[in-house]
């Protein structure tokens, strides 16, 4: 170990806002943890760990480089958004994403980091299905090769082999199985992750006074719920209930743990929101409607709260004349041109082998 070398995390946070100021909350908000048992850092929840003896062992640059992976996972929302996944293959994928953001943007890594072909274009659930896929067809596993120093790169997990997996992902607790058999529709639901990304970053705010220090009420600066997400359902489609609740699984899991989501069913008129918390509140949804479909009336239905907003139908109907910024997940090969919002085309089960790509975003 070279004694010359010492570990500053001022020096490192510094270093770090240099490069993204607006992270400046953000590192205000998450804790920072010296324990021997991170080697030399990691995180869980909103809490950075890291071990400043070895860290010590690696440059200046290295070491605010290993402390900004950190930090990108929480800013990402990447545990949260592990939830049901292998979670070796996962964190693999998120650090090729990651390594690939901190590389762009100028900072010095440790040597051999592990790097996926492609992943500066590619969403961590993207990457991951590439490497999932490998490990199912080639019954996968890191040579000793390929497998850089342990200690130069934090994030490096060797992908497990087939067989070996399990359904859950990083240390949260009660993570539920990401349950969507229906292919096409899973694609679209890690797709609408990428344009959720900003709803699922952690905002920050002034909260009242409720401790003392030197006897003075000191307020607290810390992460509150992202704004309410609403989900509005096609009644009126051709699918079936199972396939609705599992497209609201998929989407309350990507979505921040602690965020507000309310849905709604509509046909021809738009029959209430009701509010998801748990998976028991999503297999308890009441299901109504089965008449035409007014799109104009859900569009409409969307409260001033929602700052995510989500419409999921087959989209046989005229669309609406009030703009709205909605995303459309649209269950058939309909064209939809809404006014605002985008549109992600599910391909159903039985089309996908017709086709290369599976969905589109536009």
């Amino acid at each position: 170990m070279d004694m010359d070398i010492r570990f500053d995390l001022n020096e490192a946070q510094s270093n770090i806002l240099e490069k993204y100021p607006e992270w400046r909350d953000l590192m205000a908000a998450v804790e920072f943890k010296n324990t021997p048992a991170a080697d030399p850092t990691g995180y869980s929840g909103r809490t950075v760990y890291y071990n400043s003896r070895n860290l010590r062992q690696f440059p200046r640059d290295a070491q605010t480089y290993l402390i900004a992976q950190q930090l990108m996972h929480i800013q990402l929302a990447h545990q949260q958004r592990g939830e049901g996944k292998e979670p070796r293959i996962w964190d693999l994928a998120c650090a090729a994403v990651v390594n690939e953001m901190l590389l762009a943007d100028g900072f010095e890594p440790p040597v051999n980091i592990f790097r996926q072909k492609d992943a500066k274009s590619l969403s961590a659930e993207e990457v991951y299905d590439i490497l999932y896929e490998k490990a199912e067809r080639d019954d996968f596993r890191i040579s000793e090769e390929e497998k850089p120093d342990k200690q130069s790169d934090t994030q490096y997990v060797a992908i497990l082999k087939k067989g070996e997996k399990n359904n859950q992902a990083g240390d949260l607790q009660g993570a539920q199985n990401r349950d969507i058999e229906d292919p096409g529709l899973a694609k679209a639901v890690a797709g609408l992750a990428d344009l959720l990304e900003p709803s699922m970053q952690l905002d920050y705010d002034w909260f009242p006074a409720d401790r003392i220090r030197d006897g003075i009420l000191i307020e607290q600066f810390r992460p509150y719920p992202v704004p309410h997400a609403e989900i509005l359902l096609d009644t009126s489609a051709s699918i079936d209930e199972d396939l609705l609740r599992a497209f609201v699984r998929g989407v309350r899991e990507i979505l921040q743990e602690d965020a507000v989501v309310k849905v709604g069913c509509f046909d021809t008129e738009f029959y209430g929101f009701q509010e998801i918390h748990s998976e028991k509140d999503i297999s308890k949804l009441e299901i109504k409607g089965s008449g035409g479909t007014n799109f104009e009336t859900a569009v409409r239905a969307f409260t001033g709260d929602a700052e995510t907003k989500i419409i999921f139908t087959d989209g046989y109907a005229d669309m609406p004349e009030t703009r709205s910024d909605a995303i459309w997940l649209v269950y058939s090969d309909m064209p939809v041109d809404p006014p605002g919002g985008k549109v992600i085309y599910v391909k159903k089960p039985e089309e996908i082998n017709r086709y290369e790509v599976d969905f589109l975003i536009t």
